[in-house]
């Protein structure tokens, strides 16, 4: 991911990641490369939901319920590792 992230940078002003997945993946080395990263977890049918936040008809929301491991030596989550996003990180309305 790392790699085809590099290549993309240097091909526009401004990047955005948009990452599909159903578990937290570790991307603290893509994280200085990006101008946005966002993590959706596999929206199914709620995919619309996804696209309003992406064009601007919606505001981004949500929180972390759970620590967001830093690297793979934290997988599983140890209790007393710094998590790259801690518990309750992100963004609330308003």
């Amino acid at each position: 991911m790392v790699c085809m992230v590099e290549r993309m940078r240097t091909r526009c002003n401004r990047l955005v990641v948009l990452l599909l997945s159903g578990r937290p993946l570790i991307v603290t080395e893509i994280l200085p490369l990006v101008d946005v990263l966002v993590a959706a977890w596999l929206p199914g049918t709620e995919g619309q939901g996804v696209a309003d936040v992406l064009f601007g008809d919606q505001p981004f929301v949500g929180k972390l319920s759970y620590n967001w491991p830093r690297g793979m030596e934290q997988v599983p989550l140890l209790v007393d590792a710094e998590p790259l996003f801690p518990f309750g990180y992100g963004l609330q309305a308003g």
